[in-house]
């Protein structure tokens, strides 16, 4: 074979390549877009209508229903404040016995399903949890005292614990390389540590502490199978308000309504997000961290109290699920449904990190080559829209739609809704590596490449591949833990472990549910794991793109 035909074939390749990328990011855009829009309108669609009274009522429902939502989402967010800030000042500051295990904890939320840590809290807090068999063995109570748990702040509680991390960590990586010139000017005026906090650590942790609060609130905003778990009657979020007019009362104008509403105030926060994103770039230091170790009795009151707080609601819940598993396995590893499960996982897990790791580097390139400066508002924009549309919006519209289309009952579906969601994850793995590469070598390729696409093959793709092993085991793993999609879906004979572990729950089988729900945590962490073991990559310069160019 000649250099004329090889050059003829590779080119074909490459196009072919391209235009399958191209295909599969136009496919997640327009059901992304058709989903939301079958959500929106849901009540023309379903064909439903409302009479006066009934409409009257709706509204009276949506306000309700809307207040508690933002309430326990505000108050989520403040309670995972309360336990991060302190998380993070200690991660990021202080040297001591246990801070890098701390500082691991902000995998927790990433790569553990809620479900799990709502489990977990079951085990740990309820009825018949651990710690109130323990209370009423020592106090002789008859009743069981601690009763938090299936109410308000129960919801709460465990929501701050699950998503205190994220603050933690973001707050923490700043913190530790902000600048110390003013520090040093203050302490050397004679200001105590707790006044400069006040006076000039906290507006320099500001722009952190907001986006990392406003990611956590869409968590909370967002959550379902927490508040579906825990909620009592006549509390319920936007989303258990969706989930179950849509199993129920089949009142599509009201999930209609709910399902706009939602969004608005969604991609209002996300759009807040993105300004404070952006000046938070611009104000962080490039400071290298120090730590010292924990002096006096302030300080040693923060440690120990937190420390204390983050062992008894976060890790012992997570070592009584692993606890509960053990002499459960037997049983749940006789079941057929569970490894059909875990097939079923396995196969949606890896379609949806394929699908979103294609589309992620393709619009990645696209960006790249259209706007290698990043000034395109739009290109920006466009990957934080999935953000302000929730998994119950998105697994409702694709159901509707899926009655006029042969897919209805596929598990395909489930595949496609989750990589709607979960590319903007893979393209956040590939950016920095991308961006990494200087423009000279991507203008270089540009004017030496007899082929456009080379810039894309032998440029871009080289440099991100370490980024796209990770970006695939960062989608697969997020895929693996949902299991709000699957049950919105109700996919007749499709279960998957995540779906699998909450009907066990759902059967008061805790044990088995917590073996199930043990293999699914191997099964998460590991993913992410690989994930961060491969979030590195070399970097590229001028010289290797022109040797790669000589040698072929």
């Amino acid at each position: 074979m000649n250099a004329k035909t090889r050059m003829i074939g590779r080119t074909v390749s490459q196009r072919t390549g391209m235009i399958l990328g191209i295909g599969i990011m136009l496919l997640l855009f327009l059901i992304f877009i058709a989903t939301a829009g079958a959500s929106f309108s849901a009540g023309r669609i379903a064909g439903g209508a409302l009479g006066p009274s009934k409409t009257t009522s709706n509204a009276l429902r949506i306000i309700k229903v809307t207040r508690f939502t933002l309430r326990q989402a505000i108050l989520s967010t403040v309670a995972a404040l309360i336990i991060g800030l302190p998380a993070a000042y200690l991660v990021a500051k202080k040297q001591f016995f246990g801070r890098r295990f701390l500082s691991s904890l902000s995998a927790v939320s990433l790569c553990i399903p809620p479900l799990l840590m709502a489990l977990a809290f079951v085990l740990s807090f309820g009825m018949n949890g651990q710690v109130n068999k323990l209370l009423m063995h020592i106090t002789g109570a008859e009743e069981a005292p601690i009763t938090f748990l299936y109410s308000f702040w129960g919801i709460i509680i465990c929501h701050g614990f699950y998503n205190f991390p994220v603050i933690m960590r973001t707050v923490a990586d700043t913190w530790q390389h902000l600048p110390e010139d003013e520090y040093n000017a203050a302490r050397l005026l004679g200001a105590s540590r707790p006044r400069i906090f006040r006076t000039v650590t906290i507006f320099q942790l500001l722009p952190a502490i907001a986006s990392s609060c406003i990611i956590v609130f869409l968590y909370c905003f967002f959550s379902f199978i927490i508040v579906l778990l825990f909620g009592q009657k006549g509390s319920s979020t936007l989303e258990v308000e969706m989930y179950q007019a849509a199993r129920s009362s089949l009142d599509f104008v009201l999930i209609g309504r709910l399902s706009i509403l939602e969004t608005a105030i969604a991609l209002l926060m996300v759009v807040v997000y993105a300004l404070i994103s952006k000046k938070g770039r611009h104000s962080t230091g490039l400071a290298a961290a120090t730590r010292t170790r924990i002096r006096g009795g302030f300080e040693w009151t923060i440690t120990i109290v937190t420390l204390a707080v983050i062992g008894f609601f976060f890790l012992m819940p997570m070592v009584l699920l692993l606890w509960k598993a053990v002499p459960a396995f037997g049983k749940v590893f006789a079941r057929a449904a569970f490894f059909e499960s875990l097939k079923n996982t396995l196969v949606v897990s890896v379609s949806t990190a394929a699908l979103s790791t294609i589309t992620a580097f393709v619009f990645a390139a696209i960006s790249r080559i259209a706007d290698p400066y990043r000034k395109s508002s739009l290109l920006r924009a466009l990957p934080l829209v999935p953000m302000a549309l929730s998994s119950v919006v998105l697994g409702f519209g694709i159901t509707l739609l899926s009655n006029y289309t042969f897919l209805r009952g596929s598990p395909v579906l489930l595949v496609l809704a989750q990589s709607a969601l979960t590319w903007p994850f893979a393209l956040q793995q590939l950016r920095t590596p991308m961006d990494k590469i200087p423009l000279t070598v991507t203008e270089a390729a540009s004017l030496l490449s007899p082929r456009p696409l080379d810039t894309v093959f032998c440029v871009l793709l080289p440099q991100c591949r370490r980024a796209l092993f990770s970006a695939f085991a960062f989608c697969a793993a997020i895929s693996s833990g949902d299991a709000t999609l699957p049950l919105v879906l109700g996919i007749p004979g499709f279960d998957t472990l995540a779906l699998f572990t909450y009907r066990l729950s759902g059967a008061y089988r805790f044990n088995e549910s917590c073996a199930s729900g043990a293999v699914l945590m191997f099964l998460s962490i590991t993913l992410f794991i690989i994930s961060d073991l491969t979030n590195k990559a070399p970097r590229i310069s001028v010289t290797t793109y022109l040797n790669k160019e000589t040698r072929i």
